[in-house]
């Protein structure tokens, strides 16, 4: 199996973000020094009737340019926090390493315009199979999309700040999407929850599922049941949503 991050592209895209910040921060810092330099430079006298209008309109230039260049700031900082690499995923890639061909590509941490954040996908002949992977400590319980946690009473439960089922959900409809936008929709799309963590650690109550949920260790048996059960693409597809997928 084929275990790979797409860091070229994410490299790429983090240049471009940048270069993108400097030239808006330089807008910015242009706008802002206008609307400074009609303090200092009195086209309209006091006297004048439209001194007001000219008022509003230099602080609104001013305004605008410390604007911009707080946008570009956030640009920057977008550009420099993008994760190059997710090491969970890293860990889920090397066990089905153990197990899967080369038919199979393992992209971990992807990233891209018009799907978003993605974990990891695993790409092969049964599909296109989006994970969620976590590292949590504790009991957990899943009632349909819903995650509980015991909350100190005899068999009471509250809701769990995690949210994995909703956030894998949504990950496969952006894939679908993204895959349909561009002729591959017959690609099919399927996900999985994983844990890394096992018992004591980690205990999980399963109770009918949205998105199966599973630990690493259980993680092949579960696949073999649903996802590995049966081949669905041919490898022209597969290469084609890697190539899509990777863009490295």
């Amino acid at each position: 199996m084929h275990n790979v991050a797409p860091s070229r592209a994410l490299a790429r895209r983090t240049r471009q973000l940048l270069t993108i910040a400097f030239v808006v921060a330089a807008v910015g810092t242009f706008v802002a020094v206008v609307g400074l330099a009609l303090f200092v430079v009195q086209l309209v006298g006091p006297n004048s009737p439209s001194y007001g209008l000219f008022t509003l309109v230099r602080l609104a230039v001013l305004l605008l340019g410390v604007i911009i260049f707080f946008v570009a700031l956030g640009i920057s900082t977008r550009a420099l926090t993008l994760r190059k690499d997710n090491d969970l995923a890293m860990t889920v890639g090397r066990f089905l390493g153990n197990y899967l061909d080369e038919r199979y590509h393992f992209i971990r941490n992807v990233n891209k315009r018009g799907l978003g954040y993605v974990d990891a996908i695993l790409l092969g002949p049964p599909g296109a199979l989006v994970f969620r992977i976590l590292d949590e400590r504790g009991v957990y319980a899943n009632e349909g999309a819903n995650w509980l946690k015991p909350d100190g009473r005899p068999n009471g439960w509250v809701k769990a700040k995690i949210d994995p089922t909703r956030e894998c959900v949504q990950d496969i409809k952006k894939l679908r999407e993204f895959l349909a936008e561009r002729k591959l929709d017959a690609v099919p799309v399927y996900g999985v929850i994983v844990f890394v963590r096992e018992e004591p650690q980690l205990q999980l109550v399963p109770r009918e599922p949205v998105v199966p949920i599973t630990t690493l260790r259980a993680l092949l048996p579960n696949l073999n049941s649903n996802y590995l059960a049966k081949e669905r693409v041919d490898a022209g597809r597969v290469g084609a949503v890697v190539q899509l997928l990777y863009d490295a």
